[in-house]
């Protein structure tokens, strides 16, 4: 399966989700090792100052990384159990609403996906750190966060 694929079936799974839903975060590009994904303002995304609410930037940031986290494993899946174990982001500018849609941009190395293929292979529990970055449409950086995959063999 191509790598087009396979993100829209990724991405169609992510849709049923109610939050995906609300945010209207859709898949823009999906390889091995990378997701993006990008949202547009609407207005009940904004806060008090015409911003997108943090909180919507955290799901749009997790959304990748989650994404990500599974692009160079698909196909182990049915092997796994993944979920995230925690996040963290750092607001570095303004996400105002009129400066969208906002794109978040998660990328692992060749090496951590190899590295992650054979621990999972010789079912071996892993913690994966996923970067991300969330940029405006003019690409300026709004927010940069980190996310950490737990993935683990599945119990027979």
């Amino acid at each position: 399966m191509d790598s087009a694929t396979m993100g829209e079936q990724v991405m169609a799974g992510f849709q049923k989700l109610g939050f995906i839903q609300f945010t209207g975060i859709e898949g823009v590009d999906y390889a091995p090792g990378r997701n993006v994904v990008r949202m547009a303002a609407r207005p009940e995304h904004f806060n008090h100052n015409g911003d997108i609410h943090a909180a919507l930037l955290f799901g749009l940031a997790e959304t990748a990384a989650m994404g990500a986290s599974i692009s160079g494993i698909v196909d182990l899946l049915g092997e796994t159990f993944i979920v995230a174990r925690d996040g963290r982001i750092e607001y570095l500018a303004r996400a105002k609403g009129e400066a969208g849609p906002f794109t978040a941009t998660s990328e692992l190395t060749a090496e951590t996906l190899a590295e992650t293929r054979a621990n999972i292979q010789a079912r071996k529990e892993i913690e994966l750190e996923v970067p991300v970055s969330i940029t405006d449409s003019t690409g300026k950086a709004v927010a940069a966060a980190a996310f950490t995959a737990v993935i683990r063999p599945r119990r027979k």
